[in-house]
């Protein structure tokens, strides 16, 4: 297939921004490594933890680390933020077929999103944005912001109605989970060290486990 100037379409220029605020997130884990050495392993605990297994197992190891409430919401909102304006675009121009990477994993996340984002489609559309909310709400697997952008596309929503919903959305789920959790936050703190060991290690393993996916594949 000829290759194409993808930042001519609209969704390249979310891309080019999701990357941007890729940039600002490891120039600010940079800046903690400097002058707050002993809160990077925390900060990275965070992000692998929110990207792999979902932002109530990040949240948990902010609140258990005693994270400032507000730097634990906007930090976690952030990864989250970078995520949908990556993920989103690329899967829009998959779906168009201008395929702008070929890494073999991320095509098949994109394949089950695919399928997923269609079977959840119908029932979302039926309520609207609303809808789209409430799925972006939900703390159940292969839900979240991710999905539901690739479900507002499925829709037919405009790129940036489908952003500002799911963005919107993101940020009242981590609001409403960060509060939940701390109703826990006394037993988190006392196995705050077993929590970031455990989901660190899991982190490790399966990000091993994608590498190596990929490369046989």
């Amino acid at each position: 297939m000829k290759k194409e100037n993808f930042l001519k379409y609209f969704e390249g220029k979310i891309l080019a921004f999701g990357f941007f605020l890729l940039a600002i997130f490891l120039i600010l884990l940079a800046i903690s490594a400097y002058f707050w050495p002993d809160r990077l392993n925390v900060l990275l605990s965070m992000t692998a933890s929110n990207i792999i297994f979902g932002r109530m197992a990040g949240l948990s190891i902010g609140i258990s680390s005693q994270v400032d409430t507000a730097l634990l919401i906007a930090f976690n909102l952030l990864i989250e933020s970078i995520m949908v304006l990556i993920l989103y675009p690329l899967f829009v121009l998959s779906w168009r077929s201008l395929h702008v990477v070929s890494y073999k994993p991320l095509n098949d996340f994109f394949m089950r999103s695919q399928k997923n984002a269609k079977k959840y489609q119908p029932m979302i559309r039926k309520y609207g944005i609303m809808g789209l909310v409430f799925f972006v709400l939900t703390p159940f697997a292969m839900t979240g912001p991710v999905v539901g952008s690739f479900i507002g596309y499925l829709m037919g929503l405009p790129h940036l109605t489908t952003l500002a919903a799911v963005l919107f959305s993101t940020f009242i789920a981590i609001i409403l989970w960060t509060y939940f959790i701390k109703n826990f936050e006394a037993t988190l703190i006392v196995y705050s060290d077993a929590l970031i060991m455990v989901l660190s290690v899991a982190a490790v393993i399966v990000l091993v486990w994608y590498f190596v996916k990929g490369k046989r594949g």
